[in-house]
């Protein structure tokens, strides 16, 4: 073989490792952009994905869910008009719905002021009823922040009604102090624990005669008023509520002639006279002629 022959071969080789070279490159760019193309198009429908969960889920009854709702419901609360309230007056409440505790007992204080306790749990549809009342009644002498908005269990009795939650709320006033304790969840699981201290005042009130048998002890809602007065149970009909929204019974207690109003609004002018009881009926916008005619029925 020539000299002229080996160069030509030799260049032939060396071209065609060039080429062989060149497509391994082009090889791999073409393996990236596959992989990266795949990947921008698993990233969208995780996006979309989101998005669709995000968008198109229903809101879920919880104390986070309905921010916007809890807080208009809370402003509801907080204004039923003064002329709504006399026109209820005692209302469809239970008889003895609060009781006067009937041995001589310590009064029950903090910081200088009344103490009220209340221990209840999110599942129990009697402390949903009453917390439309309790929530009304003491917006009458302070102001509420962070209640949430759930349902009762969907298995008890009255099942599914709408209420609000304290777990997570707070409460000023410059007249009595509120405690509470929502001891279960919706599930009936444990939420916040019994303070020793509420545990021996249920001993004590939420015993016979204030429940009807001792199978009723401890039950739920509990409520003391600065250990002078007590509610055990609820004070009206919670069947009143079945299948009304949040936003319907908020609208529904300024209406002084609707079943909710005169269970709900009821049940609120009778612990509002409770509370002007131990607050020797201050403030005046609280403590109006019709709650201080109910006082004697207390």
């Amino acid at each position: 073989m020539g000299k002229a022959e080996r160069n030509r071969r030799q260049s032939a080789r060396e071209k065609i490792a060039e080429q062989q070279a060149a497509a391994r490159r082009a090889e791999v760019r073409r393996q990236m952009l596959l992989v990266g193309g795949s990947i921008v198009v698993v990233l969208a429908i995780v996006v979309a994905f989101v998005v669709i969960k995000i968008s198109g889920s229903p809101a879920k009854a919880g104390p986070t869910a309905g921010g916007k709702t809890a807080a208009a419901v809370q402003h509801d609360l907080a204004t039923v008009p003064a002329a709504t309230l006399a026109a209820v007056g005692k209302g469809a409440t239970y008889p003895d719905a609060v009781q006067t505790i009937k041995t001589v007992s310590t009064p029950l204080t903090s910081g200088g002021k009344p103490e009220i306790v209340y221990v209840g749990a999110e599942y129990c549809p009697y402390c949903a009823a009453e917390r439309w009342a309790i929530v009304t009644a003491l917006s009458r002498f302070g102001t509420f922040s962070g209640l949430g908005l759930i349902h009762s269990s969907a298995t008890d009795t009255d099942a599914n009604t709408p209420t609000l939650t304290f777990l997570k709320a707070s409460y000023q006033s410059k007249y009595v102090v509120f405690s509470t304790t929502e001891a279960e969840t919706v599930l009936e699981k444990p939420l916040q624990k019994i303070s020793a201290a509420d545990a021996g005042l249920m001993a004590k009130y939420d015993i016979p005669p204030y429940v009807p048998t001792t199978a009723d002890n401890g039950a739920y809602p509990f409520v003391d008023f600065g250990n002078k007065y007590v509610i055990d149970g609820a004070s009206y009909d919670p069947t009143v509520l079945a299948g009304k929204s949040w936003t319907q019974i908020a609208t529904a207690l300024r209406d002084p002639s609707s079943p909710i109003a005169t269970g709900a609004d009821g049940a609120a002018n009778l612990i509002t006279a409770a509370i002007c009881k131990l607050t020797g009926n201050q403030p005046a916008s609280a403590c109006t002629p019709t709650v201080k005619a109910l006082e004697g029925s207390i």
